[in-house]
């Protein structure tokens, strides 16, 4: 076997591998379909609810600034091994119902934290490997992700049915035998050697002169608010909103995911036959036209509908603005978190500003209109990063 065949290989399995993991972390990442269960068990006003899913941003922003430098310290592999261990800590926590609201925060950001460790593992491994094979892969990753977070509202509903008062229980303590398995994927997986060298190096931070590092951010900046609100808030919207009953409301967060699965497949089949700005922009205004419609209505049929639409256009925001500005920080863990931390800001400030104002005017819908607001920023730093890099594009 000549070297390129030999390096395509390790490749293959090397994207195979992480796209295992990540698909595993879709199931393990739902706490926006817990969060009506964790109100009802510990009283949480709509202020509070809100400030966990802040809580969690928070620890994603965390991540940011401590994964890098985590590697650094500790080397990629003990680094990400850490963070599942972490992970499968916090729910069993909420499993064993330990704690009150305070606690809960602790929990919310240490998970927050340690997805984000994650996120960022994945996202520089993706980074690592060449060209259209990156875009596609990125595309792949968020599609494997989507994958398990359609699965994981569905069990979820299927257990609450069976066992109405500890069903979520029974979910959260399956989801830590989830965390084991994804670690061990990562104990066994052939990882790229970290830029700089091993562990101890030190950090390399030429990405911070690209402009292509900063036009990213911004654009990650926007998107993020958008994903984790709606993420966060989709499930106690239709409850509470009383558009849908709490296991239609469960079934439309699954057929979320269901669409965003299908729109990063479709997204990685396009890969070099369509731009990445002509993808950025069809599907920032395709999301905020079908978002329009589902806040606009309660019929069931229409939401699900532009949930759909929902969910196909947000699909591939996300992996696209990342391949985008990815040749900025390629295989960097410093500049992946970096850009992560500076997008996740965006993700930390949007779910808090929408339960405060849930919580003064006494209805959600008038919180989740604020998700409009960050859409049509969205589009306007997708245009200004197109005209920015508009001769390399090209």
């Amino acid at each position: 076997m000549d070297e390129n065949a030999i390096r395509e290989s390790r490749e293959d399995r090397l994207l195979r591998r992480v796209l295992l993991a990540y698909f595993l972390n879709g199931w393990i990442g739902i706490f926006g379909s817990l969060l009506p269960y964790l109100r009802q068990a510990y009283g949480l006003s709509y202020d509070q609810a809100g400030l966990l899913l802040s809580v969690k941003s928070v620890g994603n922003l965390v991540s940011m600034l401590l994964w890098g430098l985590l590697v650094l310290r500790l080397g990629r592999r003990r680094s990400i091994l850490l963070t599942v261990l972490l992970m499968v800590g916090c729910y069993a926590l909420v499993s064993l119902g330990l704690g009150d609201p305070p606690m809960l925060m602790v929990v919310f950001l240490v998970e927050g934290t340690t997805m984000g460790c994650i996120n960022n593992f994945s996202n520089t491994m993706i980074s690592t490997l060449p060209g259209e094979k990156a875009t596609r892969g990125f595309n792949l990753l968020h599609g494997s992700f989507a994958i398990g977070a359609f699965l994981s509202p569905l069990a979820l509903a299927l257990l609450v049915w069976l066992w109405p008062q500890g069903g979520w229980r029974v979910m959260t303590w399956g989801l830590c035998l989830l965390g084991l398995g994804q670690g061990l994927v990562y104990a066994r997986m052939d990882m790229t050697p970290e830029v700089g060298g091993e562990r101890g190096a030190k950090a390399d931070v030429s990405f911070l002169r690209n402009k292509r590092f900063w036009l990213t951010t911004l654009m990650l900046f926007f998107y993020l608010a958008v994903e984790y609100t709606i993420m966060g808030w989709l499930v106690t919207y239709f409850r509470d909103a009383g558009i849908l009953s709490p296991q239609a409301a469960q079934v439309m967060s699954s057929l979320l995911w269901l669409l965003m699965f299908l729109g990063r497949m479709a997204g990685a089949a396009i890969t070099g036959k369509v731009s990445r700005g002509r993808i950025l922009v069809v599907d920032c205004i395709g999301l905020l036209g079908f978002y329009l419609l589902m806040i606009s209505t309660r019929n069931p049929v229409v939401v699900a509908l532009s949930l759909a639409g929902v969910g196909a256009f947000i699909a591939t925001l996300y992996p696209t603005a990342f391949a985008f500005g990815s040749e900025a920080i390629k295989g960097n863990d410093l500049g992946c978190s970096a850009m992560n931390l500076i997008g996740a800001i965006g993700g930390t400030l949007a779910p808090a500003l929408v339960g405060f104002v849930a919580e003064r005017t006494g209805n959600i819908r008038s919180g989740m209109g604020l998700v409009t607001v960050c859409l049509c920023l969205l589009l306007g730093s997708i245009l200004l990063s197109l005209w920015s890099v508009r001769g390399e594009e090209e």
